[in-house]
């Protein structure tokens, strides 16, 4: 038998070499496509697009790119691509309750990407997981704690609990407790607290300062004094006004009290 024949028939009648080199050809295109939408992307990342939903949309495109290639190519070479396609839409149940997770994760980043409870840059915590978003995947989202920890969180997870976002809103409420002795005045101590936050600018006008006795506690009274600042300078501004009451208290001989216990002994006698 004349296999070489037999293979050069089908070679000739069919255009493999022809079919063959259209797709190499797709490929290139649409793999140049992709090169020109990760552009796309970078240029939008640089205008103001949030660059928390880049890895998401480059996952998206990158397969949604890959399957309308293997598509395409199935249909030059021949292959029925309705029927695949008709195989797959009727075994979809299968693959959804098989894949119910990763799907539940997929529509989880997308509702994240176009509902914007965050952006990159936030500090979230949601439930255990807490850091500063680096971007949403296709399946995971990207976060970073204060102390340089990676963090893979599934986007199922972030989107069905309560998200708390301490980077959303400009400005935050400071608060800032402290303890006086009962022997100090209190009138002496809220002066020095009201002089504290007149000095410093950066505390927010609008919403008004406002210092309060909250607690009558056992060793103590305790002041809470409450200002408004902007989350950006949130966390550096309550170390440095946290440590400015200590040496202003300390210039004013006011003692910040420690926990005391008054123990009687009873020395009882026997008759």
């Amino acid at each position: 038998m004349d296999y070489l024949g037999t293979l050069k028939t089908l070679i000739i009648e069919n255009h493999i070499i022809g079919k063959l080199i259209t797709i190499v050809f797709i490929f290139l295109a649409f793999k140049i496509v992709k090169s020109l939408l990760r552009k796309l992307l970078n240029h939008a990342s640089k205008n103001g697009m949030d660059t928390s939903a880049k890895p998401l949309v480059e996952s998206l495109v990158s397969y949604g790119l890959n399957i309308l290639v293997l598509l395409l190519s199935l249909h030059i070479l021949g292959v029925n691509t309705a029927g695949i396609i008709a195989m797959v839409g009727a075994a979809s149940l299968a693959i959804g309750l098989a894949l119910k997770d990763m799907l539940s994760n997929i529509a989880s980043g997308l509702l994240l990407l176009f509902l914007r409870p965050f952006k990159a840059g936030d500090y979230i915590e949601c439930g255990n997981i807490k850091g500063k978003i680096r971007g949403i995947g296709l399946f995971n989202t990207i976060l970073e704690t204060v102390d340089g920890i990676h963090v893979s969180a599934p986007n199922g997870a972030l989107w069905g609990a309560p998200i708390l976002n301490f980077s959303h809103n400009a400005k935050r409420r400071l608060d800032v407790s402290v303890s006086i002795d009962y022997k100090v005045n209190i009138n002496e101590a809220t002066n020095i607290l009201q002089s504290l936050i007149a000095e410093e600018s950066r505390f927010l006008k609008e919403p008004e300062a406002s210092i309060l006795v909250t607690e009558l506690a056992d060793n103590s009274v305790n002041i809470c004094t409450r200002v408004w600042a902007k989350t950006s300078d949130y966390v550096v501004l309550k170390s440095q006004f946290t440590a400015k009451i200590k040496e202003r208290f300390d210039e004013a001989n006011i003692n910040i009290p420690f926990p005391q216990r008054t123990i009687h002994i009873v020395n009882e006698t026997k008759a």
